[in-house]
């Protein structure tokens, strides 16, 4: 999943802040269960308020997060 991820990064980089955690790390075990994350990748994107406006266990398409932004 890194090489899809990698992408998505590539193409929405400019528009977005990609964090990524470990899941095993002691942040992202907190994050993981206070976000109830169920699959390895979850995807959230926060508005500038800390609201969730996008969420998506697995890989998201890109098409999805970018008509998201577009809507905006």
């Amino acid at each position: 999943m890194k090489p899809a991820v990698d992408r998505l990064e590539m193409q929405l980089g400019q528009e977005l802040i990609f964090v990524r955690l470990e899941v095993q790390s002691h942040v992202g075990k907190t994050l993981y269960s206070k976000y109830d994350a169920r699959r390895v990748p979850t995807f959230i994107i926060f508005d500038q308020s800390g609201a969730i406006r996008y969420r998506t266990n697995g890989v998201p398409e890109y098409a999805s997060i970018n008509s998201m932004l577009v809507d905006n």
